[in-house]
């Protein structure tokens, strides 16, 4: 599916820059699809646009994916490597020749990749549980359901979508209940199980981006509203 991840803003600070020069690296390189196709590929072509957008922290998994053909060479690869002891994520990187470019490039991006986990999980630490409070649907949630519902609509099958989803069916149903909000990931994920289902003028890209930046509204409305009721419930303490 050709779908592609917002293009980040470097200036956003050090998870956009990442996501942004990762872009820049895969630049006249094998496309992401291609990877993601590849039969030593084990990384989800959801995860690996996902990892361009610089909405979150991919896992080294997928970093690792990308760099693999984007940093190294598979071509280059020596093969017959004992792997009993080596990470099997970052295996690629020693079997490449000792001079190789591509053990220096892996080295930058594994380490520049740890800085910023280092960096989000500090955060997190020192940063105070909110408040729980309980909040209605806010209007940009509503526009994220009705969103998903016409998606559903195009198939022509929306009494029997489980046949379709599979076991996503109890995910999707909690989306148009209002109970949760897909990730950027979920809603790629989504949509490539739905795309042979849908009418043959419906372009994947418009659809994916409708739908990821709809929950990516609906996911800021909820913070909002849970920022008022925290400010209402400490004004009337």
């Amino acid at each position: 599916m050709p779908a592609r991840p917002r293009i980040p803003d470097p200036e956003q600070g050090p998870l956009q820059r990442f996501a942004y020069d990762l872009r820049e690296l895969g630049q006249g390189k094998v496309s992401v699809g291609w990877i993601a196709g590849h039969e030593q590929t084990t990384v989800s072509r959801a995860a690996l646009y996902a990892a361009l957008s610089g909405t979150r922290l991919p896992t080294s998994e997928t970093i690792s994916a990308l760099l693999r053909w984007w940093a190294g060479n598979p071509a280059d690869e020596v093969l017959g490597l004992d792997e009993t002891y080596v990470e099997s994520t970052w295996a690629w990187v020693e079997r490449l020749p000792r001079d190789h470019e591509g053990r220096r490039l892996a080295a930058e991006w594994r380490t520049r990749h740890l800085s910023i986990a280092r960096r989000i999980e500090q955060e997190r630490e020192y940063r105070p549980k909110a408040q729980r409070v309980t909040i209605t649907a806010p209007r940009e949630q509503e526009r994220f359901i009705t969103e998903l519902n016409n998606l559903l609509q195009l198939t022509g099958l929306e009494d029997e979508l489980w046949l379709i989803l599979g076991s996503y069916s109890s995910k999707v149903e909690r989306y148009l209940a209002g109970e949760a909000i897909p990730t950027e990931v979920s809603c790629w994920a989504l949509v490539e199980v739905l795309i042979d289902f849908l009418p043959q003028d419906v372009d994947p890209l418009n659809v994916t981006t409708r739908l990821t930046t709809s929950a990516e509204a609906a996911r800021a409305g909820r913070a909002r509203q849970r920022r008022i009721a925290r400010n209402s419930r400490t004004s009337s303490d």
